[in-house]
């Protein structure tokens, strides 16, 4: 049964809201506050075979879970965390340094640009970097580029 148009309202009423994992290794955390661009990362992250979950980030919508005592589940049992957030925000340079801070051995790929501040650069210290506005085929390339990291915890399949 086809529902036309009901993929484009969908979208525009879906609220993207991290839960804990249901799926075994390897995961991926995509932290990206335009859904469109979140949701075309994680659709080519799990044609590739990971199991993915989507964080719009900060957004004003009071603190990020991550910042507070209780942390993010999706962020804890992440084998790695793909960070899209406009580090010209303080809220997002707070969440990529918590991120540092609570799990200093989960590999961060975070999108950046071609000119960053002092602090930033200090910041993204043994992060690896994406090129701002990379593409989901760059992202994927990327997370399978740590194919050392996953070796630990098992490969992905399709």
């Amino acid at each position: 049964m086809v529902f036309r148009g009901s993929t484009t309202r969908a979208r525009k009423t879906a609220n993207l809201s991290p839960q804990p994992w249901r799926w075994s290794h390897p995961r991926v955390l995509v932290e990206h506050p335009d859904e469109a661009a979140g949701l075309a990362i994680a659709s080519c992250l799990r044609f590739a075979g990971y199991a993915v979950a989507i964080c719009p980030g900060p957004r004003g919508h009071g603190p990020c879970p991550l910042t507070g005592p209780a942390g993010c589940a999706p962020a804890h049992d992440a084998d790695v965390v793909v960070c899209s957030l406009g580090y010209e925000h303080e809220a997002a340079r707070e969440v990529l340094h918590e991120l540092r801070t609570r799990y200093p051995d989960t590999p961060l790929l975070v999108d950046v640009p071609s000119e960053i501040d002092a602090d930033l650069r200090e910041l993204l210290d043994g992060c690896q970097r994406l090129p701002a506005s990379a593409t989901p085929e760059q992202v994927v390339a990327a997370v399978q580029g740590l194919s050392g990291h996953f070796a630990e915890e098992g490969s992905p399949s399709a």
